[in-house]
């Protein structure tokens, strides 16, 4: 199993290594027939550096590693952000090997723009394929469970409910009876079935008070050459992608583990955050100009409303926006609701098409937030909700956004807060670059259609 594991690795590896030679040669060729570029030799060097740095940085994406349940929409989202390394690498050697570095950058771009696009449909045509071929039963994975826990039984759930896996659950081994799940003998035995049925892997399921078993059980899966997993038996305490840590020889999970925490994730969505956050500034200064007038005729007061909220790793900071409502006693305490009378004609005209908003791209490029991400909450409401409804701290493990998730479904303003918590919370668990775009797409449509009613 480990050998076929590692020949398709290197075919993957190599398939790739050669769409990149097949897309570079073309492009070359096509780009001097029409003098877009002047090919020297350099330019042949720089192209075998692209195709091998390319392939170098595929394998420490992990981009081979042939998880059976990781889903596609991660597939393709690790491949871009390695492509995305290339380009840059691919930038800082155009720019020191060859001339014409103007239209050398352009090239380039496209180049890793088109050997991207082969690389993803190859990867969805293959896992498309696989997933068939896991469906019909066949390059099946044999596992057995050992123990009949309530993760045991959730674990044969999800394996039935996802059979492009290809995970075959051959039975479980426990010393009870539990009428969801099928035995196949009991621990004491485990020996004899091992050697019996020969699974590929064998999964720990056990209650808490059998957690004396373990040990002997992992020595009996040792002995036979079985790999092993195991389902913690708090495993609804693990929302997130877990990742465990070594402090010493002791492994500790992480429970709260997500995708920003990744140093590269993070870059990405930085990058975009301080890209977008100034096209936004410098196309919108018009209307920030004369919102900024608009505010000052309409009502008395500073045109930008500066107003403490807690943002990533619960550290205060100030949010600007222009000011939507007459100077009052609850800026600081109180939730702007649909119908609310402190609002200016406005103000009102401002929240309604988000103007009231486009100061918060200050807020971004200085870093204190980010495009998209959970919205910021006032301390006040963050020490009343904290003890009130469950998880939600989470959401202060990143940056708050302009936009999220939340907003899109509509929950802002005086809206369902265990339902908006919900949806940052599984923006975090879930982020990719991806989703991201996919917000920022939806968020224009939403734009003009927002409300603060009360939303269950």
């Amino acid at each position: 199993m480990n050998d076929g594991r590692i020949v398709s690795r290197y075919i993957g590896a190599f398939t790739d290594f050669l769409i990149n030679i097949s897309v570079i040669l073309v492009a070359f060729k096509i780009a001097y027939e029409n003098s877009f570029i002047v090919m020297t030799e350099n330019s042949v060097i720089v192209g075998a550096l692209i195709v091998f740095l390319a392939s170098f940085i595929y394998f420490l994406s992990d981009m081979y590693s042939l998880k059976r349940h990781e889903r596609l929409i991660n597939i393709l989202v690790k491949a871009f952000i390695a492509q995305l390394f290339v380009l840059m690498f691919s930038m800082v050697a155009v720019a020191l090997f060859t001339s014409r570095v103007a239209s050398n950058y352009v090239f380039t771009i496209i180049l890793c723009g088109i050997s991207y696009a082969c690389i993803a449909v190859k990867k969805i045509i293959v896992t498309k394929i696989l997933h068939k071929i896991r469906i019909n039963k066949k390059n099946q994975k044999n596992i057995i469970i050992v123990g009949n826990s309530n993760g045991a039984i959730e674990y044969v759930r999800q394996i039935n409910d996802n059979a492009h896996f290809g995970y075959n659950i051959i039975g479980c081994v426990c010393d009870s009876e539990n009428p969801k799940l099928k035995k196949i003998g009991t621990v004491s035995e485990l020996d004899m079935i091992l050697k019996v049925y020969k699974p590929h892997e064998v999964v720990l399921a056990l209650h808490a008070h059998e957690d004396q078993k373990t040990l002997e059980i992992l020595s009996v899966c040792d002995r036979n050459g079985i790999r092993t997993s195991i389902v913690p038996v708090e495993y609804k305490y693990f929302k997130s992608k877990s990742q465990i840590d070594m402090v010493g020889n002791i492994p500790v999970i992480n429970t709260r583990s997500i995708p920003l925490d990744n140093m590269a994730n993070a870059a990405l969505k930085r990058m975009m955050d301080i890209i977008i956050s100034l096209i936004m500034i410098l196309l919108t200064l018009p209307i920030m100009i004369i919102a900024f007038i608009g505010v000052k005729i309409s009502s008395k007061g500073p045109a930008i409303f500066k107003q403490k909220r807690v943002g990533k790793n619960n550290k205060e900071f100030m949010m600007y926006k222009f000011r939507s409502m007459r100077v009052n006693e609850q800026e600081d305490t109180g939730w702007t609701t649909h119908d609310d009378p402190r609002k200016t004609k406005f103000g009102t005209f401002m929240r309604k098409t988000g103007i009231d908003e486009l100061p918060q791209f200050f807020n971004v490029l200085l870093g204190s937030m980010s495009i998209v991400g959970p919205r910021p909450e006032l301390p006040v409401h963050v020490e009343k909700y904290r003890k009130e409804i469950p998880l939600y701290m989470v959401k202060h493990q990143v940056k708050p956004g302009i936009t999220g998730l939340a907003q899109i479904y509509g929950y802002r303003g005086d809206t369902s807060i265990e339902k908006r918590i919900d949806l940052d919370i599984k923006y975090i668990e879930e982020w990719t670059l991806f989703n991201d775009i996919k917000i920022l797409i939806a968020t224009p449509f939403k734009m003009f259609n927002r409300n603060e009613k009360y939303i269950k």
